[in-house]
C-alpha cells in the first residue's frame, strides 16, 4: 500500500493505494451489492480499492470516518461526496488513485504497455498527428501519455467519450510535465490545465478549468 497526499496547486490532493489493500469494510450497503454484480475478481477488487482510496482521502479533508463518507453516482457515471469539494477517481491493474480539489477536476491513470496504432486514430484528427509526436517518451509511450491526458479532460467535464476526444486539442510542455487543451466542440470553447506525471510504470494526469 502506499499511503500518500500529496498537494499540488491549486489545493489539489491525492492518494494512491493499490488493489490489495481495499478494504470492503468501508462500503456502504449499496455498494457491496453493486460490487457482488461484477463478474470478475479484478473488477470487484479494483471497485473496492476505487472506493477505498476515495472514502480514505475525503475523510481526511472532512474529519469523517472513512465509512461514513457517502459517494454518490451521477447519471453520467462520475462521482462525488457531499459538500463542496470535487473528486475524481481512476484504477489501472494495480493501482487507484484518488484525487480532491475546490474546482471540477478529472484524473486517469494508465499502464503503460503496448496499444493497438489504431488507438491514435481515434483520438486524433489527421491534421491534428503532430500533437502526438510532441509528448514525451517512446512512440508507444506517447500514445498511452495522450489517452490519459485525453480521458483526464473527458472526465473532468463530465462527459466521457460522448464528446470525440478528436475534438480536444493539447499543447503539451514536456519538461515542466504540464498541458493545456481546448474542447473544440463547444461554444465557446472551453479550456483546460491539466498536469502529468509518471510512476510505477504508469502515466497519470489530472485536469482541472483553466484560469
Amino acid at each position: 500500500m502506499e499511503d500518500e497526499d500529496m498537494v499540488h496547486p491549486p489545493h489539489i490532493y491525492w492518494y494512491w493505494i493499490t488493489l490489495a489493500d481495499g478494504q470492503q469494510a468501508l462500503l456502504d450497503p449499496q455498494e457491496r451489492a453493486r460490487c457482488r454484480t461484477f463478474g470478475s475478481t479484478d473488477r470487484r477488487r479494483s471497485f473496492v480499492a476505487g472506493r477505498t482510496a476515495l472514502k480514505t482521502l475525503v475523510a481526511r479533508h472532512t474529519g469523517q470516518a472513512p465509512g461514513a463518507v457517502r459517494v454518490h453516482v451521477a447519471d453520467d457515471g462520475s462521482l462525488s461526496v457531499d459538500g463542496p469539494l470535487h473528486v475524481s477517481l481512476a484504477h489501472s491493474d494495480a493501482w487507484a488513485v484518488a484525487v480532491l480539489a475546490p474546482v471540477p477536476i478529472g484524473i486517469d491513470l494508465e499502464q503503460i504497455q503496448p496499444r493497438d496504432a489504431a488507438v491514435a486514430r481515434f483520438l486524433f484528427a489527421p491534421d491534428d498527428r503532430d500533437t502526438l509526436h510532441a509528448l514525451p517518451g517512446t512512440p508507444n509511450e506517447q500514445l498511452v501519455l495522450a489517452w490519459t491526458l485525453k480521458e483526464a479532460v473527458l472526465k473532468a467535464r463530465r462527459s466521457g467519450f460522448r464528446c470525440s476526444p478528436k475534438t480536444i486539442q493539447l499543447q503539451v510542455d514536456a519538461e515542466a510535465q504540464t498541458a493545456r487543451a481546448i474542447v473544440t466542440r463547444t461554444t465557446p470553447h472551453d479550456h483546460w490545465q491539466l498536469a502529468f506525471g509518471r510512476r510505477h510504470g504508469y502515466w497519470w494526469a489530472w485536469a482541472t478549468p483553466a484560469g
